[in-house]
């Protein structure tokens, strides 16, 4: 697992840390469950589900607050999505693990790290400025 997991930075939104925690653990889950030979596909489902929940939340948040960059942190949501479901769907036809542990060892640990430093980092300073405004 990359170390990138193990030391990401906390945001100005609690809501989104205890989400990220919760996604880095899923993440770690899975890809011991596939290195140790015990994977089943509710490991990935998990992860999918708590994607999909996690999104959604954040941005029901960025509506409410009229948040400008939301149509693109949206598009980058259902992005990721979508190839998590593509893969979910691949593994479900051929059962092969191997797609699924390059991404949950390189491709999402890399785009995490990106995403929770930009766009995150942006969206939960944006929401703590109008948050404290309208206290």
């Amino acid at each position: 697992m990359s170390m990138i997991l193990l030391d990401y930075p906390q945001l100005a939104q609690d809501f989104m840390n205890r989400e990220h925690e919760t996604f880095v653990n899923l993440m770690i889950e899975a890809e011991d469950a596939l290195l140790m030979g015990r994977f089943t596909v509710q490991h990935f489902r998990r992860l999918v589900q708590h994607s999909q929940e996690h999104f959604a939340h954040e941005e029901r948040e960025m509506l409410a607050y009229h948040f400008p960059a939301y149509p693109m942190h949206k598009q980058e949501h259902e992005r990721v999505l979508a190839t998590m479901i593509s893969l979910l769907e691949g593994y479900e036809d051929d059962q092969n693990i191997l797609p699924l542990l390059n991404y949950v060892q390189e491709v999402l640990p890399d785009w995490f790290a990106g995403h929770i430093t930009s766009m995150d980092k942006v969206t939960a300073e944006f929401l703590a400025r109008q948050k404290i405004s309208a206290a």
